[in-house]
C-alpha cells in the first residue's frame, strides 16, 4: 500500500489546484483556499516521509505508522472533498468549475481501490470523495439534471464499493498463494537435501549388496553347474538358450557351444504347445510338471517333464527350465493312456450318437407329423406349396442326420445305398427350393439350369443323391455374401450324370485345398466361427459319390468363388406305374378302420406336440385314442380300463417305457398283455433289440409319417382288412376366414430369418404372455375410460402388427367406444373382443408350433 502510494502524492496537491483553478473558489474563499491547500501539501509530505521511513517506522510501531498514513490520506481526502462540495454549490451542476469538481472527485474515488487491502479505508476514503458532489448536487435542486447526475453518481458509488470488495478479496489471495509458494520452494529445498543424504546412503548400501550379490553368484553357478537335471536359461521371445548346464549338454548331446544361441523351437516336436507354455508361464510366473517332446543331437525323441519359471537374467526377461528325462515312464503311460482313450471314446461316441438320436428326432417328428396333418387341410396353392416344402424340408434334414448318426458305418464301410426309381429334375428342382428362401435372405441369386439330355426317372439312391447336392448347395450359398449360386446338371460324354454347384463366394485358400475332403476339416480356423458346421459335409458327400461310382473335384480361386462338381451313375428307368396312384393317394385320403371295428388306443408321450401329432394321426385313421404323460400315468390309465394297443415312447419321465412295459408284462390279466408299440428317437444299433427285450411287440423309430403308423396298427389289430381311399379327417371342411395373415406371418418368417433369429417366435410370447382381456375387464370395472381407451389402443396395434386384422378392427371399436364415454357398448364390444382374440391365440400358437416343432 505503502509503494502504490506514490503516486497520489503529487496527485492530490495538483487535483486540488486543478479544482481551485477551474472554480470560483479563489475570488469567493481566497484565505480559506490557501490554507487547504497548504494543509494538502503538508499531508503530502507527511506520507512521502512514511513512506520514505517505511522499515524503520513499521517494524517498530506499524500500528502508529498505519494511523499516521491513513489519517493523512483520509484528511486530504476531506478537504479535497469539501473544496468538491463548495465548488458544486457556489457553482452549479453547469459550471465548468462543478464538471472540475466531479470528475476530480471520481478520479480520486478510483485511485481509493489501490488501498483495497484494507477494505474499511478503501470504502471511508470513496464514501468522502463520492459523497460531497452527491450531497452538494441534491441540496441544489436544479430539476430533471439534477436528479439524473444524483443517480448516476449514486450508481458510481455503488460500483465502486462492490469493486472494493472484489479487488480486497482478490489482493488478499494473491498474498496468501505467494505465501504459500514461498513454504512450498522451502520444504521442495529441504526435500531436496533429504534426497541427496539419501542418494548417498543408497550408493553405498549398493555397493555392499553388489559385493554380496558377486559371492552369491559365484555360489549359484556352482549349483546350476553340478545339479543332476538339466537346467535351460532362454529368452522367451525366440526360445534362444542364453545358458545350459552341464547336465543339459550331457543328456542332449549338444556341447555347450552348441546349445548357446539354438532356439528350441528347433528342437522340439510340438513348438506350438511350447509356446503356450511358455506365454502362460509369463503370465503366472510359474508352470509346474508340464511334459514336452524333444529331440536330441543324435535324433532320437526324449519325453521330458519340465518345471519353469519366468527370471531375469542379465538384465532381461527370461525362462529358467528345469528338465527332467521319463522317455521310459512316459512311454509306458501313453499305451495305457491310448488304451484307456480308445475304450472312452468308443462308448463316448455310441452315447452321443444316441443322445443326438433322440434329442434331433423328437422334434422332427412334431415337425413332420404335423405338415403331415397341415396337408390334410384345405389349404390354397401357396400354403400346400409351402407346407410341401416344409415336409420335403424335413426328409431330407432326417437323411443328413441318419448320415451323421451312421457316419461310424462309413469309417467301417458298411454304408449301404437304396436303388429305386425317382425323378431326377423334381429331386434337384426341389433341393435347390429347399435352400432359395436361405439364398433370398442373404440378397444372392439361386439358379438350376438342367441339361434336356438328363433322364426323367433314373435308378438309384435319391436320399443319399439328394444329400451330396444339399451339402454342396449348403456350402455355396453359406460362403457367398454377393452375387448367385448356380446348380448345373448334365450328362457327361460316359453317360454318367454331371452335377456342378457354382458360386461367387470367399472361395478356397490354395493351402488347405488338399485336404478340404478330409472328415472335421474346414479351410481355415476361423470358418467355424463366421459360417459354423463340423467340417463332415464333404467327406460324407466324397463317400456318397464314390459309392455311386462316380468321382468328386472342384476348382476355387481366394475372393472370386468355387465350383463343385461331381459325377455319379445313375441308370435311367422308365417312370413306375404307381408314381401317379401314389400321388393321387397323397392328395384324398387315408386308411380308415371299417366301422363294425372299434379300437382303443393308449399313447404315453412325454412331448405336448408329438401328443397331438399322434392323436390326430390316429383320428385321422379312426381310432378312438387318449394320451398320457410319463409311464405311471400309462399304468394308471390301463387300469382304468383296458385298451386295445398301446403306443409308448421309451424316454418319459417318472418311469420310462422300458420299466412301464416291464411291470405291465408282470401282471395277469389280458389287459396288460396288449400289443406294446415302441415310439423312441433313438434309431442306433442295438436300440430295436433293446425294446423287444423290453417286452415291447414292435419299435416305430421317430419321426414317422402316417403311413408308417398305418402299417404297424393294420399288423397288429386289424391284419385282413385292406386298405382304402381315405376318408377326410374330421373337421377338415373349409372353415372361416382365418384370424391372422398368414402372409404376415411369412414376411415375419423371413424377416427373422434375415436376422438370423426366431423374431416370429419372440413377438407372439410377447404377445401371449400379457392378459390383454382381463386388463381391458379391470379398467371398464373401474370406469377408467382412459386407461380402457389407451390398452384397446395397445391391443389393436399389436393385433395389427401380427396380422390379426379382425382383432385390431374390434379393438379400434372398442377405442372409440370409450373415447366416446358410451359405458353401455362396452361388455358386449369387450365380449366379441374376447373371443375373436382366443381364436387369434391359437392361431399364433399353432403358427409358432409349426415352426419350431
Amino acid at each position: 500500500m505503502a509503494a502504490n502510494s506514490r503516486a497520489g502524492l503529487v496527485f492530490q496537491p495538483i487535483a486540488a489546484l486543478f479544482l481551485a483553478s477551474l472554480s470560483g473558489l479563489p475570488r469567493t474563499h481566497a484565505s480559506l483556499l490557501a490554507v487547504t491547500l497548504l494543509a494538502i501539501a503538508a499531508l503530502a509530505i507527511g506520507r512521502a516521509f512514511l513512506v520514505h521511513r517505511f522499515d524503520a517506522v513499521y517494524d517498530r510501531r506499524p500500528r502508529r505508522w498505519r494511523a499516521l498514513f491513513f489519517g493523512a490520506l483520509l484528511s486530504s481526502a476531506a478537504l479535497i472533498g469539501g473544496m468538491i462540495y463548495v465548488a458544486v454549490l457556489e457553482g452549479g451542476l453547469s459550471a465548468g468549475g462543478s464538471f472540475a469538481a466531479i470528475a476530480v472527485a471520481t478520479a480520486m474515488a478510483s485511485i481509493a481501490l489501490t488501498y483495497s487491502l484494507s477494505l474499511w479505508f478503501t470504502r471511508t476514503f470513496i464514501l468522502i470523495l463520492c459523497c460531497a458532489p452527491l450531497i452538494a448536487s441534491l441540496q441544489l435542486q436544479e430539476g430533471e439534471a439534477s436528479t439524473r447526475i444524483s443517480l448516476a453518481m449514486t450508481l458510481f458509488l455503488l460500483y465502486l464499493l462492490i469493486v472494493s470488495r472484489q479487488q480486497h478479496r482478490e489482493r488478499w489471495a494473491g498474498l496468501a498463494n505467494t505465501h504459500l509458494l514461498a513454504l512450498r520452494a522451502a520444504e521442495l529445498e529441504a526435500a531436496r537435501n533429504d534426497l541427496h543424504r539419501a542418494h548417498s546412503e543408497l550408493e553405498g548400501l549398493v555397493e555392499e549388496r553388489t559385493a554380496a550379490l558377486s559371492r552369491l553368484s559365484a555360489d549359484y553357478r556352482q549349483i546350476f553347474d553340478n545339479a543332476h537335471d538339466p537346467i535351460i536359461i532362454f529368452n522367451p521371445a525366440d526360445e534362444a538358450v542364453l545358458n545350459v548346464n552341464r547336465r543339459a549338454c550331457e543328456i542332449y548331446g549338444f556341447s555347450r557351444e552348441e546349445f548357446l544361441g539354438m532356439s528350441l523351437i528347433d528342437i522340439s516336436l510340438t513348438p506350438e504347445r511350447g509356446r503356450r507354455q511358455v506365454e502362460e508361464t509369463l503370465q503366472k510366473g510359474v508352470y509346474h510338471n508340464f511334459e514336452s517332446c524333444q529331440r536330441r543331437k543324435d535324433g532320437s525323441v526324449m519325453f521330458l517333464e519340465i518345471n519353469a519359471s519366468a527370471i531375469d537374467y542379465e538384465g532381461r526377461p527370461a525362462i529358467l527350465s528345469i528338465n527332467r528325462d521319463i522317455t521310459e515312464r512316459r512311454r509306458a503311460e501313453e499305451m495305457r493312456l491310448a488304451k484307456e482313450a480308445a475304450e472312452r471314446a468308443d462308448r463316448a461316441k455310441s452315447r452321443f450318437l444316441a443322445n443326438m438320436s433322440h434329442e434331433i428326432r423328437t422334434p422332427m417328428a412334431g415337425i413332420l407329423g404335423l405338415s403331415d396333418l397341415l396337408l390334410k387341410t384345405d389349404l390354397n396353392a401357396r400354403q400346400r406349396r409351402y407346407s410341401e416344402l416344409i415336409q420335403s424340408s424335413t426328409t431330407a434334414l432326417l437323411g443328413v442326420i441318419d448320415d451323421i448318426l451312421d457316419f461310424a458305418k462309413i469309417e467301417a464301410d458298411k454304408l449301404t445305398l437304396e436303388a429305386v426309381p425317382f425323378h431326377l429334375v423334381s429331386m434337384l428342382s426341389e433341393t435347390v427350393d429347399l435352400l432359395r428362401l436361405r439364398a433370398q435372405a442373404k440378397g444372392i441369386g439361386l439358379e438350376l439350369t438342367v441339361d434336356d439330355a438328363l433322364p426323367d426317372w433314373c435308378f438309384g439312391d435319391p436320399g443319399r443323391l439328394r444329400q451330396a447336392v444339399v451339402n454342396l448347395l449348403g456350402n455355396a450359398v453359406k460362403f457367398t455374401d454377393q452375387g448367385a449360386v448356380e446348380v448345373c446338371a448334365q450328362l457327361a460324354s460316359d453317360g454318367r450324370v454331371q452335377i456342378a454347384v457354382v458360386d461367387t463366394g470367399v472361395g478356397i485358400p490354395v493351402a488347405v485345398q488338399e485336404k478340404l475332403f478330409i472328415p472335421f476339416t474346414q479351410a481355415d480356423s476361423s470358418t467355424s466361427r463366421r459360417f459354423g458346421g463340423s467340417g463332415l459335409g464333404l467327406a460324407i458327400t466324397k463317400r456318397i459319390v464314390e459309392m455311386m461310382g462316380g468321382e468328386i473335384g472342384f476348382t476355387s480361386q481366394p475372393g472370386m468363388g468355387s465350383s463343385f462338381w461331381f459325377v455319379v451313375v445313375l441308370q435311367p428307368t422308365a417312370a413306375p406305374e404307381t408314381a401317379s396312384k401314389e400321388s393321387k393317394g397323397r392328395k384324398t385320403g387315408a386308411w380308415a378302420v371299417p366301422q363294425a371295428l372299434t379300437f382303443r388306443v393308449l399313447v404315453a408321450e412325454d412331448n405336448p406336440v408329438n401328443q397331438l401329432v399322434v392323436l390326430e394321426q390316429l383320428a385321422s385313421l379312426g381310432f378312438e385314442a387318449a394320451a398320457v404323460s410319463n409311464g405311471l400315468e400309462a399304468l394308471a390309465a390301463l387300469e382304468e380300463k383296458p385298451y386295445d394297443l398301446v403306443l409308448m415312447d421309451c424316454q418319459m419321465p417318472e418311469l420310462d417305457g422300458y420299466e412301464t412295459t416291464l411291470r405291465m408284462r408282470r401282471r395277469e390279466g389280458e389287459r396288460w398283455q396288449v400289443p406294446v408299440i415302441a415310439l423312441t428317437a433313438h434309431a442306433m444299433q442295438g436300440d430295436r433289440e433293446k425294446c423287444l427285450v423290453a417286452g415291447m411287440n414292435d419299435y416305430i423309430s421317430k419321426p414317422f409319417r402316417v403311413e408308417t403308423l398305418r402299417q404297424i396298427l393294420q399288423r397288429w389289430l386289424v391284419p385282413g382288412v385292406e386298405t382304402s381311399a381315405p376318408a377326410a379327417p374330421p373337421g377338415s371342411s373349409p372353415a372361416a376366414r382365418a384370424s391372422v395373415d398368414p402372409e404376415t406371418l411369412e414376411r415375419m418368417r423371413a424377416l427373422g430369418r434375415a436376422a438370423g433369429r426366431d423374431l416370429l417366435r419372440q413377438m407372439v410370447e410377447t404377445f401371449c404372455c400379457r392378459p390383454h382381456i382381463e386388463e381391458l375387464r379391470e379398467a371398464m370395472a373401474a370406469g377408467d375410460h382412459r386407461s380402457l381407451e389407451l390398452r384397446a389402443h395397445s391391443l389393436k396395434g399389436s393385433a395389427g402388427t401380427l396380422g390379426a386384422l379382425r382383432l385390431a378392427e374390434l379393438c379400434g371399436e372398442l377405442e372409440l367406444s370409450a373415447r366416446g364415454g358410451v359405458p353401455q357398448l362396452f361388455a358386449g364390444r369387450i365380449d366379441a373382443l374376447e373371443e375373436e382374440y382366443l381364436r387369434v391365440l391359437a392361431e399364433l400358437q399353432a403358427a409358432t408350433g409349426s415352426i419350431t416343432g
